[in-house]
């Protein structure tokens, strides 16, 4: 465990063995600090029944918080939904933290991905922003190349040279289910250690939960059909096409519906009452359930808040398989970056063995994706993505290979813009053959309801599946229509082109296409040392005073000041490991920043 908190006051811990619930009241009774419950993980065999009473347990315990409080709840999956339920009316979520577990943990099984992470649920009861230090990871070191796992070009300069800011999914540590967990609590204690704030009390209450309680499985009905249908992509509202899909028709379902975010689609809001939103959510999943055949999943994908709610349904029609984390870092921010992303996957009844893990897939890795990407069978953790270093690795025959399991890090988000085509959400087509590969055979069928630019139909037209895909709005179907046809005419529709693009998926400006007539890197490394004569960071009235090049620059080659001043901030960092400066700051400590 490496990791850098930035003026931290750690907390001390004190840890608490509750065996009764008078005990557990007397213990939380107007406490004001930083609360960790620690859950009883379950193993393979209940992995779906979740602990009896854990909400109301958990429910008791956020009342007798003092004001200003943070409450920490390590757990599984199904038990951290249900003290949601409990606690979302007294305490404010924060985060989902997912935190990787121990391989060994592992128990084969033919149905559903091996699990690989627990959970830790972030509550305070106070609404502002969370409270807690600058905390950074330290960088990490490809096996092969020993150059830093990421590759960060040109913009070394604007990098803090110990490490990156700490995101709410934890890799870089690892945990056995119901073993030691000293090095999560340690960070927690320096991720929490700012002024309001002097303990981190540790309450194990696993002696209060002892039984664990199946849920209801619903009822499969209806006929298997045995109708295949044949790939088509249809106009219309969700609700309305999916109600003409006969029932049990589709091998699998994956959704990535509007998260009602107030992001900008064409031809709708995506802003709707949040219970109007989950009541919409609600019908749309019902649907889907109805159309899956038994034994088939259904993948949605979600914030980890909304999928919270989402599984409340889900498991009144389906039956829980998975909860795939995808550290899928989008746009920062806060202090704690996000990148917890989830796959909810559940199954009609019983789910059948998986295609993906049963060898019966067919041929899924794609000749143009890239040369590290295998469908199903993931990069390991640590190795790079440069040219260099990835032809070496094959020249020398080096297995970096690792475990199929429901952490997913190798799939990146799209970064470039000739990637893209004129819609705000693009899922990296990745992603889609690796679950249309997880969870179905050749020529099985595959529904998306919220088609979009076709990422879903596209990359099943690839795999040589069928697909049916819904969308509303014609400019995007119409989009998805040109691009299937380019798969008939032999072409890839993920190729790289340039496109004039205006729709985007992020508050930031998007710069025009320009001439540089001085490097980027030359105009921050001139605020810096501005910077360092002022002694502070520089505003644009003082870079015309002190600067050496026109303001016009800076104006017109940035997003934002904030850009301009990236590289004053740091002092920069190196992409090949130095043992020295690791030894030096690579533990728990306070250092102040430059500016």
């Amino acid at each position: 465990m490496v990791h850098l908190s930035e003026e931290s006051r750690r907390l001390k811990i004190k840890k608490q063995e509750i065996t009764a619930h008078q005990q557990l009241r007397e213990a939380t009774e107007a406490y004001s600090d930083v609360c960790f419950l620690r859950l009883p993980i379950a193993d393979e065999a209940e992995k779906r029944a979740a602990l009896e009473n854990v909400g109301d347990t958990v429910g008791q315990i956020a009342e007798h918080l003092q004001s200003g409080a943070t409450l920490i709840v390590y757990g599984d999956v199904v038990d951290l939904v249900r003290v949601h339920a409990s606690v979302a009316d007294l305490l404010r979520y924060q985060l989902w933290i997912a935190v990787k577990r121990e391989t060994s943990d592992f128990t084969p099984t033919t149905t559903a991905l091996a699990h690989q992470h627990v959970g830790m649920l972030v509550y305070t009861k106070y609404d502002k922003q969370l409270q807690h230090t600058k905390t950074r990871l330290a960088y990490t070191y490809c096996p092969a190349c020993n150059k830093t796992t990421k590759d960060y070009g040109g913009k070394k300069h604007t990098y803090h040279p110990y490490g990156t800011l700490i995101s709410d999914i934890w890799r870089d540590i690892s945990v056995e289910a119901n073993g030691n967990i000293d090095h999560v609590l340690e960070r927690c204690a320096d991720l929490f250690g700012v002024e309001q704030y002097k303990e981190l009390l540790v309450l194990d209450i696993a002696a209060l939960l002892k039984q664990r309680v199946s849920p209801r499985q619903p009822e499969v009905t209806g006929l298997l059909n045995n109708t295949t249908l044949e790939s088509q992509l249809l106009r219309g509202d969700c609700l309305e096409e999916l109600q003409k899909l006969p029932d049990n028709s589709i091998d699998f379902a994956f959704a990535d519906p509007p998260y009602n975010l107030k992001k900008e689609y064409r031809g709708y809001a995506d802003d709707l009452e949040i219970t109007e939103y989950f009541a919409w959510c609600d019908e749309w999943i019902t649907e889907v359930a109805r159309v899956l055949r038994p034994g088939g999943t259904f993948a949605l994908l979600n914030i980890p808040l909304w999928s919270i709610r989402h599984f409340y349904h889900l498991e009144t029609v389906l039956q829980f398989q998975n909860w795939i984390v995808w550290d899928a870092l989008s746009f920062p921010v806060r202090m704690i970056m996000p990148a917890h992303y989830t796959i909810l996957c559940f199954s009609k009844g019983e789910p059948r063995p998986l295609p993906g893990l049963m060898g019966q897939a067919g041929k899924v890795d794609v000749p143009n994706s890239s040369l590290t990407f295998k469908t199903l069978a993931p990069l390991d953790e640590g190795y790079c993505l440069r040219s260099s270093c990835i032809s070496n690795r094959i020249r020398l025959q080096v297995d970096d290979r690792g475990v199929l399991s429901d952490v997913w890090w190798d799939i990146h988000r799209l970064k470039h813009n000739s990637r893209r085509v004129d819609h705000p959400c693009q899922l990296p087509p990745q992603l889609m053959y690796r679950l249309i590969a997880l969870f179905t055979q050749p020529e099985e069928v595959v529904l998306d309801c919220f088609n979009g630019a076709g990422t879903t139909t596209l990359a099943a037209h690839q795999l040589g599946r069928k697909y049916i895909g819904i969308e509303r709005e014609i400019k995007y179907h119409e989009i998805t229509e040109q691009r299937h046809a380019e798969i008939e005419q032999g072409l890839d529709p993920f190729r790289k082109e340039e496109r004039e693009l205006t729709a985007k998926n992020s508050p930031v400006a998007r710069l025009k296409k320009q001439k540089y007539d001085v490097p980027k890197k030359t105009l921050q490394l001139e605020v810096r040392r501005v910077a360092q004569l002022l002694n502070h960071l520089p505003n644009r009235d003082e870079m015309i005073e002190h600067g050496q090049y026109p303001i016009r620059y800076y104006d017109e080659y940035f997003i934002s000041w904030g850009e301009v001043c990236a590289a004053a901030r740091t002092s920069g960092m190196t992409e090949t490991r130095d043992d020295e400066v690791e030894t030096e700051i690579g533990h728990t400590s306070s250092q102040p920043r430059l500016f």
